[in-house]
Protein backbone atom coordinates (compact mmCIF):
# COMPACT_ATOMS: atom_id res chain seq x y z
CA UNK A 1 0.00 0.00 0.00
CA UNK A 2 1.18 3.60 -0.64
CA UNK A 3 2.86 5.02 2.39
CA UNK A 4 1.21 8.57 4.00
CA UNK A 5 1.54 11.06 1.70
CA UNK A 6 4.99 13.00 2.93
CA UNK A 7 5.32 16.79 2.51
CA UNK A 8 7.31 18.07 -0.80
CA UNK A 9 9.60 20.95 -0.91
CA UNK A 10 8.82 23.34 -3.99
CA UNK A 11 10.94 26.36 -4.89
CA UNK A 12 9.20 29.59 -6.72
CA UNK A 13 11.43 32.31 -8.08
CA UNK A 14 10.62 35.25 -8.78
CA UNK A 15 12.56 39.07 -8.17
CA UNK A 16 9.07 40.51 -7.13
CA UNK A 17 8.14 40.06 -3.92
CA UNK A 18 4.61 39.99 -4.62
CA UNK A 19 4.43 37.46 -7.30
CA UNK A 20 5.87 34.88 -4.90
CA UNK A 21 3.29 35.82 -2.41
CA UNK A 22 0.63 35.33 -4.90
CA UNK A 23 2.26 31.70 -5.93
CA UNK A 24 2.14 30.90 -2.42
CA UNK A 25 -1.34 31.95 -1.89
CA UNK A 26 -2.21 29.97 -5.23
CA UNK A 27 0.06 26.49 -4.47
CA UNK A 28 0.26 26.13 -0.95
CA UNK A 29 -1.83 23.30 0.78
CA UNK A 30 -0.43 20.91 4.07
CA UNK A 31 1.44 18.52 1.81
CA UNK A 32 3.42 21.47 0.52
CA UNK A 33 6.66 23.50 1.87
CA UNK A 34 7.35 26.65 -0.10
CA UNK A 35 10.36 27.78 -0.69
CA UNK A 36 10.89 31.36 -1.92
CA UNK A 37 14.11 33.23 -3.82
CA UNK A 38 14.39 36.36 -5.24
CA UNK A 39 17.23 35.71 -7.85
CA UNK A 40 18.65 33.17 -9.46
CA UNK A 41 21.63 32.64 -7.39
CA UNK A 42 19.63 32.85 -4.33
CA UNK A 43 17.74 29.17 -5.95
CA UNK A 44 21.35 27.96 -6.87
CA UNK A 45 22.52 28.30 -3.19
CA UNK A 46 18.80 26.80 -1.99
CA UNK A 47 18.96 23.81 -4.73
CA UNK A 48 22.20 22.95 -2.61
CA UNK A 49 20.24 22.80 0.76
CA UNK A 50 16.91 20.98 -0.88
CA UNK A 51 15.66 18.39 -2.90
CA UNK A 52 13.29 19.62 -4.28
CA UNK A 53 10.06 18.31 -6.02
CA UNK A 54 9.55 20.83 -8.18
CA UNK A 55 10.73 24.33 -9.04
CA UNK A 56 8.76 27.35 -10.70
CA UNK A 57 10.85 29.74 -12.16
CA UNK A 58 10.73 33.53 -13.68
CA UNK A 59 12.24 34.21 -16.88
CA UNK A 60 12.68 38.09 -16.76
CA UNK A 61 15.12 38.67 -13.46
CA UNK A 62 18.13 41.18 -12.98
CA UNK A 63 21.44 40.00 -13.05
CA UNK A 64 20.52 36.34 -14.03
CA UNK A 65 17.85 35.83 -15.77
CA UNK A 66 15.49 32.12 -15.55
CA UNK A 67 17.01 30.67 -18.87
CA UNK A 68 20.38 30.86 -17.29
CA UNK A 69 19.07 30.00 -13.68
CA UNK A 70 17.46 26.97 -15.38
CA UNK A 71 20.70 25.44 -17.07
CA UNK A 72 23.02 26.45 -14.04
CA UNK A 73 20.45 23.94 -11.62
CA UNK A 74 20.72 21.54 -14.41
CA UNK A 75 23.91 21.34 -14.32
CA UNK A 76 24.36 20.46 -10.81
CA UNK A 77 24.18 16.73 -10.08
CA UNK A 78 21.15 17.03 -7.09
CA UNK A 79 19.13 19.28 -9.14
CA UNK A 80 19.53 17.97 -12.54
CA UNK A 81 16.54 15.65 -12.77
CA UNK A 82 14.42 18.23 -10.76
CA UNK A 83 11.54 19.91 -13.13
CA UNK A 84 11.41 23.27 -13.72
CA UNK A 85 8.64 25.35 -14.95
CA UNK A 86 9.14 28.81 -16.49
CA UNK A 87 6.44 31.72 -15.84
CA UNK A 88 7.07 34.46 -18.02
CA UNK A 89 5.58 37.40 -19.18
CA UNK A 90 7.49 37.72 -22.36
CA UNK A 91 6.04 36.99 -25.90
CA UNK A 92 4.18 33.24 -26.41
CA UNK A 93 6.46 33.74 -29.66
CA UNK A 94 7.61 29.63 -30.43
CA UNK A 95 11.18 30.83 -30.45
CA UNK A 96 10.92 32.47 -26.56
CA UNK A 97 9.22 28.68 -25.72
CA UNK A 98 11.74 26.90 -27.85
CA UNK A 99 14.42 28.62 -25.43
CA UNK A 100 12.46 27.89 -22.49
CA UNK A 101 12.43 23.98 -22.91
CA UNK A 102 15.83 24.13 -24.36
CA UNK A 103 17.39 25.57 -21.12
CA UNK A 104 15.80 22.64 -19.44
CA UNK A 105 11.97 23.40 -18.73
CA UNK A 106 9.47 20.86 -18.87
CA UNK A 107 6.89 23.51 -18.98
CA UNK A 108 6.50 26.75 -19.80
CA UNK A 109 3.40 29.29 -18.77
CA UNK A 110 2.51 32.78 -19.63
CA UNK A 111 1.14 35.31 -17.28
CA UNK A 112 -1.49 36.02 -16.35
CA UNK A 113 -1.67 32.89 -15.01
CA UNK A 114 -4.37 30.86 -14.68
CA UNK A 115 -4.73 29.40 -10.97
CA UNK A 116 -6.57 26.38 -11.81
CA UNK A 117 -4.41 25.45 -14.60
CA UNK A 118 -1.52 26.23 -12.56
CA UNK A 119 -2.26 23.98 -10.06
CA UNK A 120 -3.38 21.21 -11.92
CA UNK A 121 0.41 21.09 -13.49
CA UNK A 122 1.61 21.10 -10.13
CA UNK A 123 -0.38 18.49 -8.93
CA UNK A 124 0.80 16.36 -12.28
CA UNK A 125 4.67 16.57 -11.01
CA UNK A 126 4.36 16.32 -8.03
CA UNK A 127 2.55 13.08 -7.97
CA UNK A 128 5.39 12.04 -10.21
CA UNK A 129 8.12 12.85 -7.65
CA UNK A 130 5.91 10.84 -5.16
CA UNK A 131 5.81 7.82 -7.20
CA UNK A 132 9.39 8.18 -7.99
CA UNK A 133 10.06 8.53 -4.24
CA UNK A 134 7.77 5.14 -2.63
CA UNK A 135 9.32 3.48 -5.36
CA UNK A 136 13.21 3.92 -4.15
CA UNK A 137 11.99 3.20 -0.77
CA UNK A 138 10.31 0.25 -1.72
CA UNK A 139 13.52 -1.01 -3.69
CA UNK A 140 15.34 0.06 -0.91
CA UNK A 141 13.68 -2.30 1.27
CA UNK A 142 13.95 -5.30 -1.10
CA UNK A 143 17.81 -5.20 -1.08
CA UNK A 144 17.89 -4.81 2.48
CA UNK A 145 15.73 -7.94 2.53
CA UNK A 146 17.43 -9.98 0.12
CA UNK A 147 21.25 -9.41 1.44
CA UNK A 148 19.16 -10.35 4.82
CA UNK A 149 18.16 -13.58 3.04
CA UNK A 150 21.97 -14.14 1.65
CA UNK A 151 23.30 -13.76 5.14
CA UNK A 152 21.07 -16.07 6.54
CA UNK A 153 21.45 -18.25 4.03
CA UNK A 154 25.46 -18.48 5.02
CA UNK A 155 24.79 -18.83 8.34
CA UNK A 156 22.57 -21.65 8.18
CA UNK A 157 25.20 -23.20 5.59
CA UNK A 158 27.65 -22.98 8.22
CA UNK A 159 25.56 -23.99 11.30
CA UNK A 160 26.58 -27.72 12.43
CA UNK A 161 23.14 -28.55 14.29
CA UNK A 162 21.00 -29.86 10.97
CA UNK A 163 17.88 -30.01 13.00
CA UNK A 164 18.07 -26.43 14.48
CA UNK A 165 19.21 -24.73 10.85
CA UNK A 166 16.06 -26.44 9.22
CA UNK A 167 13.90 -25.35 11.63
CA UNK A 168 15.56 -21.89 12.09
CA UNK A 169 15.20 -21.71 7.60
CA UNK A 170 12.13 -22.67 7.39
CA UNK A 171 11.18 -19.59 10.27
CA UNK A 172 13.11 -17.27 8.38
CA UNK A 173 11.93 -18.11 4.42
CA UNK A 174 8.49 -17.77 5.30
CA UNK A 175 9.07 -14.59 6.88
CA UNK A 176 11.59 -13.31 3.91
CA UNK A 177 8.38 -14.71 1.80
CA UNK A 178 5.36 -12.91 3.07
CA UNK A 179 7.72 -9.58 2.96
CA UNK A 180 8.17 -10.32 -0.82
CA UNK A 181 4.56 -10.79 -1.02
CA UNK A 182 3.93 -7.40 0.09
CA UNK A 183 6.51 -5.55 -1.97
CA UNK A 184 5.22 -7.11 -4.96
CA UNK A 185 1.49 -6.09 -4.29
CA UNK A 186 2.89 -2.64 -3.59
CA UNK A 187 4.99 -2.95 -6.81
CA UNK A 188 1.88 -3.65 -8.85
CA UNK A 189 -0.15 -0.90 -7.09
CA UNK A 190 2.82 1.12 -8.16
CA UNK A 191 2.45 0.03 -11.77
CA UNK A 192 -1.07 0.96 -11.90
CA UNK A 193 -0.95 4.79 -10.56
CA UNK A 194 2.12 4.97 -13.09
CA UNK A 195 -0.26 3.60 -15.94
CA UNK A 196 -3.09 6.07 -15.08
CA UNK A 197 -0.56 8.87 -14.73
CA UNK A 198 0.93 8.11 -18.19
CA UNK A 199 -2.69 8.43 -19.26
CA UNK A 200 -2.71 11.98 -17.37
CA UNK A 201 -0.13 12.97 -18.91
CA UNK A 202 -0.71 11.89 -22.77
CA UNK A 203 -4.11 14.33 -21.96
CA UNK A 204 -1.53 17.11 -20.99
CA UNK A 205 0.33 16.61 -23.61
CA UNK A 206 -2.63 17.64 -26.03
CA UNK A 207 -2.37 20.81 -24.85
CA UNK A 208 0.66 21.53 -27.28
CA UNK A 209 -1.43 21.30 -30.08
CA UNK A 210 -2.21 24.68 -29.81
CA UNK A 211 1.80 25.42 -31.09
CA UNK A 212 2.81 25.50 -35.13
CA UNK A 213 4.24 22.34 -35.92
CA UNK A 214 7.75 23.62 -36.19
CA UNK A 215 7.52 23.98 -32.95
CA UNK A 216 5.91 20.87 -31.95
CA UNK A 217 8.79 19.59 -34.16
CA UNK A 218 11.44 21.48 -32.05
CA UNK A 219 9.99 20.94 -28.49
CA UNK A 220 9.80 16.87 -29.40
CA UNK A 221 13.69 16.94 -29.86
CA UNK A 222 14.38 18.89 -26.87
CA UNK A 223 12.16 16.60 -25.22
CA UNK A 224 13.92 13.62 -25.62
CA UNK A 225 16.91 15.25 -24.15
CA UNK A 226 15.41 16.72 -21.07
CA UNK A 227 15.62 14.02 -17.64
CA UNK A 228 11.64 14.31 -17.53
CA UNK A 229 11.36 11.40 -20.10
CA UNK A 230 14.53 9.55 -19.36
CA UNK A 231 12.88 9.90 -15.53
CA UNK A 232 9.10 8.56 -17.10
CA UNK A 233 11.02 6.20 -19.01
CA UNK A 234 13.04 4.74 -15.84
CA UNK A 235 9.53 4.16 -14.06
CA UNK A 236 8.86 1.13 -15.83
CA UNK A 237 12.20 -0.72 -15.75
CA UNK A 238 12.70 0.13 -12.33
CA UNK A 239 9.41 -1.41 -11.74
CA UNK A 240 10.13 -4.53 -13.81
CA UNK A 241 13.70 -4.94 -12.29
CA UNK A 242 12.09 -4.89 -8.77
CA UNK A 243 9.74 -7.42 -9.64
CA UNK A 244 12.07 -9.91 -11.32
CA UNK A 245 13.76 -9.13 -7.56
CA UNK A 246 10.76 -10.50 -5.59
CA UNK A 247 10.90 -13.18 -7.57
CA UNK A 248 14.64 -14.08 -7.35
CA UNK A 249 13.91 -13.88 -3.12
CA UNK A 250 10.95 -15.99 -3.80
CA UNK A 251 13.39 -18.66 -5.59
CA UNK A 252 15.89 -18.03 -3.03
CA UNK A 253 13.38 -18.77 -0.35
CA UNK A 254 12.24 -22.03 -1.99
CA UNK A 255 15.88 -23.55 -1.92
CA UNK A 256 16.30 -22.43 1.12
CA UNK A 257 13.36 -24.74 2.32
CA UNK A 258 14.29 -27.91 0.33
CA UNK A 259 17.55 -27.42 2.08
CA UNK A 260 16.11 -27.18 5.75
CA UNK A 261 13.78 -30.35 4.64
CA UNK A 262 17.41 -32.25 3.58
CA UNK A 263 18.54 -31.36 6.68
CA UNK A 264 15.37 -32.28 8.82
CA UNK A 265 15.75 -35.39 7.30
CA UNK A 266 19.57 -36.17 7.97
CA UNK A 267 18.79 -35.34 11.49
CA UNK A 268 16.38 -37.80 12.39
Amino acid sequence: MMEKTEKLDILLVDDRPENLIALEAILDGPDLNIVKATSGNEALGLVLEYDFALILLDVQMPEMDGFETAELIRGIERSKQVPIIFITALSKEDRYVFKGYQSGAVDYMSKPLNPDILKSKVKIFLDLDRQKRFLEKQTLKLEQALAELKKTQTQILQSEKMASTGQLAVGVADEINNWTDLVNSNLKLLNKYRKDMESLLKVYEETEKFLSPEALKKIKKVKQEIDLDCLWKDFGSLIDESMEGTESAKKMVANLKDFSHVDQEEAK
